[in-house]
């Protein structure tokens, strides 16, 4: 027999247990072999990083909890934030980053120069680098409390399939990136008062919360809010398109509001569906705007509103005929098709069995 099988049976149980122990402390990351970490620190680009695999558990990912003033601190030292599957724990507000004058903001390109014309004499909460929380979760808010100057956000921000609980105010917001908060849900408040998306907004299929703001922004490229849901009072007051803007397939289940719009490209409410008020008042369409297949299921206005080239507003549906009250058309159709009430159907089938009858009547009299 072996010195292993002349061992007793509690000596052989004690070596096993030495044996595990030991792996891992030479290999610790076998201890959490199923929740794998990049990151946890600087990268290379500059920026903080970490990003969970999907793999972890929720337990696993509130173990790793990243404290909202560790990224605070990253971004006031000049650092973009990286974040995968993570859980971020309290408020991230952006007006406590160092100020500083446009003009003094290093490291930007002539273009971006360019976007910040006029901006010269505010203070600019600067960003460096990207902005991207994906497949996380938020449970605080992110604020920006500034009543004059802006934050300013150089690279990309990426909000997609993120939960946010609390408050999302980036109003007051310059973002010299692509933005794309696709499949994203805001529980609470988005506020996106006086923004300047410069390179795109991505708003796909996201569902805001119980106050949605995007009043006075800018969208100097394309905004695509298709499929996007909006169960509260949403407001696109003064909004400014200068390239298409798709809002293909879009719920709006509370009041909304898109007076003052400017639409200089194609804007697209196809299949568009307003349960509550809809008001376009002083709305301006510069470019053919299709209303195809959307809904207004109550009260739609469009009075003052300028349409400079042909609409389809004739294609909606409207429970309510619309208000078109010194309204600026080109397409000669009038709108106001709407679906049938229980008296028209009833009376429908009615006039139909009438007719039926008279029909059989003439024929068995033949």
């Amino acid at each position: 027999m072996t010195r292993l099988n002349q061992l007793t049976r509690g000596q052989r149980v004690s070596l096993w247990v030495l044996g595990i122990l030991c792996g891992i402390s030479l290999f610790p990351g076998l201890l959490f072999a199923e929740c794998t970490t990049e990151g946890g620190g600087k990268n290379a680009t500059g920026a903080f990083t970490l990003h969970l695999s999907s793999t972890c558990t929720e337990a696993e990912r509130e173990a790793r909890t990243v404290p909202a003033q560790e990224l605070m601190r990253a971004l006031a030292a000049g650092k973009g934030i990286d974040l995968s599957g993570v859980v971020i724990q309290g408020d991230l507000v952006l007006d406590e980053l160092p100020a500083q004058r446009v003009a003094a903001v290093q490291g930007l390109s002539l273009e971006d120069r360019r976007v910040l014309e006029g901006l010269n004499d505010e203070d600019v909460h600067v960003i460096r680098g990207p902005f991207v929380i994906k497949h996380s979760r938020v449970k605080g808010q992110i604020v920006n409390r500034l009543k004059r100057g802006f934050v300013l956000i150089t690279g990309p921000v990426v909000l997609v399939h993120t939960g946010f609980a609390g408050l999302v105010d980036l109003s007051r917001t310059v973002f010299l990136g692509l933005v794309d908060g696709s499949n994203a849900k805001f529980e609470q408040e988005s506020y996106f008062v006086q923004d300047r998306f410069t390179q795109g907004a991505m708003f796909s299929d996201t569902r805001f919360g119980t106050h949605a703001r995007f009043h006075r922004s800018m969208f100097s490229a394309p905004a695509i809010f298709r499929g996007a849901d909006f169960p509260g009072l949403t407001e696109f007051l003064e909004v400014v398109f200068e390239q298409d803007a798709n809002f293909a397939r879009a719920a709006f289940h509370m009041g909304t509001g898109f007076s003052g719009a400017h639409c200089r490209a194609k804007c697209d409410f196809s299949s568009t569906q307003f349960d509550r008020e809809a008001f376009f008042l002083f709305a301006i369409f510069d470019r053919a705007v299709t209303f195809g297949s959307a809904r207004f299921n109550s009260q739609a206005d469009f009075s003052d509103a300028a349409f400079k080239e042909t609409d389809d507003l004739a294609q909606a549906t409207f429970a309510r005929a619309p208000v078109l009250t010194r309204t600026a058309r080109v397409t000669p159709a009038v709108p106001g098709r709407s679906e049938a009430g229980p008296f028209s159907q009833a009376l429908t089938i009615g006039l139909f069995i009438a007719a039926l009858g008279i029909l059989i009547y003439v024929l068995k009299a033949k």
